[in-house]
């Protein structure tokens, strides 16, 4: 297996009150393939649900190239049916 590669996973989201306010919330992060990034991506943003709803800070990567979801919003919808997978070639 050769070396992981850097992805960017974009989510369409929408607030939850108000569906006129659309966005898109990028995660990035080391993964062998699409499949593994959109894994990977999906569990930070668990774990970041799951710190702001008990009142924890959300947890930011170690490393640059662990994923993570700073900066999301509990009140906005993540539209995972629609997300988009890039690999990022430096």
């Amino acid at each position: 297996m050769g070396p992981r590669s850097v992805w960017e996973i974009d989510v369409p989201i929408e607030h939850r009150l108000d569906k006129t306010r659309k966005g898109f919330h990028v995660f990035t992060g080391l993964a062998d393939d699409a499949n593994e990034a959109v894994a990977a991506a999906l569990h930070a943003c668990e774990i970041a649900r799951l710190h702001a709803q008990s009142g924890r800070p959300i947890p930011s990567g170690s490393s640059r190239g662990d994923w993570s979801a700073r900066g999301l919003r509990t009140d906005w919808e993540l539209r995972w049916d629609r997300a988009t997978k890039k690999q990022i070639v430096f």
